[in-house]
């Protein structure tokens, strides 16, 4: 590196929070020598620093912050300047075509100047483009006027995560793991298209009010490329990234950096979140980076001891040196951290869409099986309807009345009796009762069963015992 120029970006005036990478995010550490802010990436390149080339009143002014009714570039109305990092900077704007609030990010000219750089700005938005994920921030257009680029991307309405801690301290565990899934699930759908992000810190994730995680700042993204990475944006200028946050492998050569990067930079930030300071705190940016490639990080249970053991497991596994001791993919993560969930019993996190395919919203079991659930739930109850109504309390078969065999003696159910059958009757029911005193009930009084052909014993022969009326 004793031929190349480390080119520490311009402090930005700290602003109110929006879509930009540096948007309000605490104290400046522009005092402090040597000390790079975590929402500025780091670019080492071999050529000397390229003079700003010169712009418009009007567009100076647009880059200096300072608004004025009725500014724009290309269609879009210019609101308010919402803050800036080392890719641009970002307003607040309204597309009058399409009537919604956008966030405009527009790449200083000193920047724009160069072609690579131009490369890298137009990079982001392709980037953003192919992805399409309810925790990443969509792009919608890309274009130039007055000499100023700028894409137009979705506007979110929160807070970064530098900021949250600086304002509040560090988080606690439900919502630090509900942030860090939200983004391991971002990732999944990332790798699914094969954009690496390269540059995963507190100040590129925002979260919104409702508690939902947004991954922004693709300005470092790279798709991973079958082929010799002809098309790689880093082949004579390398973007480190930031040193606080990022992976070995990374800071040796950004170019064989892949998803597990991203999650070695995931990991730093879950840290961060968990104790407000990241695994490396204080030394140079050398030391950084040394200790990135051979120190261990410190147990976060020094600084949290009441936190789970599953906890240090997982960010062990996720800052492991080596990338094949890591977590091989982000869905292999989240699997990890829903296990967490659930053995801690946290809150199931709000804003993701974790537990489902890459880019697919996570649906319920129910839901996904309810085309057969429905009709075999009403089978089901057409065959408890018709069970109760067909089989009696006692449980002996079904109640339809038997009718009488063919030459079977005795009325139809439905249908009145013979002469004579009312005193029959009384006179069984009279032998029934003598029956229970111990005295036997004559032949001549027995009446024959409906249902069977049996002659009656009491009937002389020759005769013929009579039926119900109709009887031929």
């Amino acid at each position: 590196m004793s031929d190349s120029t480390l080119v520490p970006p311009a402090e930005e005036p700290l602003q109110p929070s929006g879509n930009g990478s540096g948007s309000g995010s605490g104290p400046s550490l522009g005092g402090d020598k040597g000390v790079v802010r975590d929402d500025q990436p780091t670019v080492i390149t071999n050529r000397p620093p390229i003079e700003r080339e010169p712009v418009s009143e009007s567009a100076a002014r647009i880059l200096q912050g300072r608004i004025l009714p009725g500014d724009h570039l290309g269609h879009f109305e210019l609101v308010e300047y919402v803050g800036g990092g080392g890719m641009g900077r970002v307003f607040r704007a309204v597309d009058p075509r399409l009537a919604r609030t956008v966030a405009l990010k527009v790449l200083p000219p000193e920047q724009s100047a160069d072609h690579e750089t131009l490369l890298r700005f137009q990079n982001e938005a392709q980037s953003a483009a192919r992805l399409d994920h309810d925790n990443i921030a969509r792009v919608y257009y890309v274009g130039e006027d007055r000499g100023l680029h700028y894409i137009v991307m979705e506007f979110i309405e929160g807070v970064n995560v530098r900021r949250l801690v600086d304002s509040r301290g560090p988080l606690g565990l439900a919502e630090a793991v509900s942030y860090t899934l939200q983004v391991a699930d971002a990732l999944t759908h990332a790798a699914s298209r094969n954009v690496v992000h390269r540059d995963i810190k507190p100040s590129n994730l925002l979260i919104t009010p409702e508690g939902q995680a947004k991954l922004i700042d693709m300005g470092l993204a790279r798709f991973q490329q079958t082929d010799d990475g002809a098309l790689d944006l880093t082949a004579s200028g390398v973007t480190l990234g930031t040193f606080d946050y990022i992976s070995p492998e990374q800071a040796r050569d950004p170019r064989n950096a892949d998803v597990r990067s991203d999650i070695y930079s995931l990991g730093c930030t879950f840290f961060y979140m968990l104790t407000g300071r990241p695994p490396f705190l204080g030394g140079t940016m050398l030391q950084k980076l040394l200790q990135h490639q051979a120190d261990q990080p410190p147990d976060v249970r020094q600084f949290r001891p009441e936190l789970p053991e599953d906890v240090p497991r997982i960010l062990r596994k996720m800052l492991a040196k080596d990338p094949r001791h890591r977590y091989r993919t982000p869905a292999e993560l989240v699997e990890d951290l829903l296990a967490l969930v659930k053995s801690a019993g946290l809150r199931r996190p709000v804003g993701t869409r974790a537990g489902g395919a890459a880019g697919e919203p996570a649906v319920p079991f129910w839901y996904r099986h309810l085309p057969w659930i429905v009709p075999l739930a009403a089978l089901l109850a057409i065959v408890l309807v018709l069970h109760a109504v067909w089989s009696d309390p006692a449980g002996r078969g079904p109640t339809v009345p038997e009718l009488p065999a063919i030459g079977a003696e005795g009325p139809l159910p439905s249908q009145p009796g013979p002469p004579g059958a009312e005193r029959r009757k009384g006179e069984k029911s009279e032998n029934g009762e003598k029956g229970e005193k111990g005295e036997a009930a004559s032949p001549s009084q027995t009446t024959p069963t409906h249902g069977t052909a049996r002659a009656d014993s009491a009937t002389p022969a020759g005769t013929v015992q009579p039926r119900g009326p109709g009887s031929q």
